[in-house]
């Protein structure tokens, strides 16, 4: 192989490892009947985890998630995940996390 193919590769895969970021783990804890959509607002410092929900289906998290984002979702009767791809992200102009949204079913 010649050295500047080997260069080439080399780089191709440096520039796609950094460009991944790991899924972030949000523990959620809810009663056992609720259901339907909450939000959370980010980078909230000494959160608290899990975070509980008030009356308005609204949280804080100390999480400031630099790529997907996966929620835990702990009832008493049953903990089960929702996909980072059936959870929405909303950043501010300069890439920083300001909320995440979901639904649990």
């Amino acid at each position: 192989m010649k050295y500047s193919l080997r260069i080439a590769l080399v780089i191709s895969f440096s520039l796609a490892s950094c460009a991944k970021h790991p899924t972030t783990q949000v523990r959620v804890k809810v009663g056992e009947t609720f259901s339907g959509h909450f939000r959370l607002t980010t980078c909230v410092p000494r959160a608290q985890d899990p975070v509980v929900l008030n009356e308005s289906a609204e949280g804080n998290t100390s999480t400031c998630p630099s790529g997907d984002v996966e929620i835990t979702v702990i009832k008493p009767s049953k903990t089960f995940s929702i996909a980072p791809e059936n959870v929405l992200i909303r950043r501010d102009g300069d890439g920083t996390p300001m909320a995440i949204t979901s639904e649990i079913p």
